[in-house]
């Protein structure tokens, strides 16, 4: 399924890392801590993945910065599953065209 997460910090050169499992409602933590998560992850049978990440941002246009993705679920039922997304501070110090 094809997903967009908009956000500011995100531009065509930034580095994205997404995650995403299965979960489970309810917390493991014995002493909750902020911010709270009511779900937690669950390695369950269903196979799960994310692929095609493409962090995007047109400065000309006035586009918002963001990422698209392809999330994966391959289960004949509805799951419950969350994604992480981690953008690193620095862009790449160098990119190869084609």
């Amino acid at each position: 399924m094809r997903q967009n997460f908009n956000w500011d910090i995100i531009t065509a050169r930034s580095v994205v890392h997404i995650t995403a499992g299965e979960v489970l409602p309810g917390t493991t933590e014995a002493t909750p801590v902020t911010p709270g998560q009511n779900f937690h992850y669950h390695l369950g049978a269903a196979p799960v993945w994310v692929s095609n990440v493409s962090p995007h941002r047109n400065e000309f246009s006035g586009q918002a910065g963001g990422v698209e993705y392809l999330l994966h679920v391959d289960w004949s039922s509805p799951l419950d599953v969350a994604v992480t997304i981690t953008v690193e501070d620095a862009v790449p110090v160098e990119i190869q065209g084609y």
